[in-house]
């Protein structure tokens, strides 16, 4: 979720794929930063065809035993009610464990702990979950990211080792694939962010691993960039590592995004009220024409709803494409064009 700029050019060849040409509604997807209410739901329905939720371990589980899944089954189930598929997170240590939620199991006993965690969520939200018993609107959860970020120290603690997380990666997508054999496992999104490992780095040396590319469906990348040029750099140098790993084939999922249009702080991603517009406009439109030769299977702006001050992020507290209020933004109407135009296959 922060920040770094970059803004030249970079031209790999990738090879051809096999990415649908007709553009589904799920390709457009969003993050909240807040709590949704009913009222945003509604509001998504017809434009967000995805949205992507965080099964946070310390807050489902925050005493051993002790479980409260109230507020993930009230979002997943406005999700459902709205016909908006959910890409579910899976991030974090309780503090019965750790007290840092950021530092990642390590010990054989925190793993178990973890993966307990996770065939937990899988077993309650996935295609034959305990969830949907009873409920006459169903659209499971086929889509798993592994953590968050973990290449940034504020989401993986002591310091970002891609080894470790190759490991954890595979070790999460044995225990969700034991309980939905056909789940789509998605890797962390890596960000090019101040305070860790560049994007590139980090997944050349986690493809690096033995096997790891058996681990996961779907790579992931958060490009950040005050600029579209920039997106395009970030997306081509991921590509390229993915390419030199023998993973050409795979599709890359941008599961974090944006721009803000207000900022308290000077910022290069502050592009105003009709600035934001432009910014989701020209992005979204090169992406989608891209999206083959990229093998781009979605992209989540960040966020739905403008949040609360940030001291970790200088833009995120107005990057919603709407208002703290619920009232939508340039940004919102730009980007119910660009799905209208979609599906009339523009």
């Amino acid at each position: 979720m922060l920040w770094v700029a970059v803004a030249v050019g970079l031209v790999v060849l990738i090879a051809p794929e096999v990415v649908s040409a007709r553009l589904q509604q799920s390709f457009f997807g969003v993050n909240p930063q807040v709590p949704l209410s009913k009222p945003d739901f509604a509001r998504m329905r017809g434009t967000i065809g995805s949205v992507r939720l965080s099964a946070v371990w310390p807050q489902l589980e925050p005493r051993q035993g002790h479980w409260d899944f109230g507020e993930l089954d009230r979002l997943i189930g406005e999700s459902a009610q709205q016909d908006i598929r959910v890409l579910l997170e899976l991030y974090g240590t309780p503090p019965w464990i750790n007290p840092v939620s950021a530092d990642p199991p390590s010990s054989r006993a925190e793993t178990l702990a973890w993966l307990g965690f996770v065939r937990r969520v899988v077993h309650r939200y996935g295609p034959d979950g305990s969830f949907w018993h009873g409920r006459r609107r169903r659209l499971p959860v086929h889509s798993w990211q592994i953590w968050n970020e973990p290449n940034f120290l504020l989401f993986w603690q002591p310091r970002p080792e891609p080894r470790h997380y190759a490991e954890l990666l595979r070790l999460t997508a044995h225990a969700i694939r034991t309980v939905d054999p056909r789940a789509r496992i998605i890797a962390a999104g890596v960000a090019p962010v101040e305070g860790g490992i560049p994007p590139a780095r980090f997944l050349r040396e986690m493809y690096s691993v033995r096997g790891v590319k058996d681990s996961f469906d779907v790579a992931a990348l958060h490009p950040y960039a005050s600029s579209v040029r920039g997106v395009e750099y970030e997306i081509q140098q991921i590509r390229q590592v993915m390419a030199a790993a023998g993973d050409s084939h795979s599709p890359l999922r941008l599961t974090e995004i944006g721009v803000a249009s207000a900022a308290d702080s000077p910022t290069a991603f502050n592009k105003g009220w009709r600035g934001q517009a432009r910014y989701l406009s020209r992005t979204f439109e090169m992406l989608i024409a891209n999206r083959r030769r990229w093998r781009i299977a979605g992209v989540d702006w960040f966020s739905w709803r403008d949040g609360p001050p940030d001291p970790h992020c200088v833009f995120c507290e107005f990057s919603g494409l709407v208002r703290a209020n619920g009232r939508p933004k340039p940004a919102l109407r730009a980007l119910r064009r660009l799905v209208r135009q979609a599906q009339l296959g523009a």
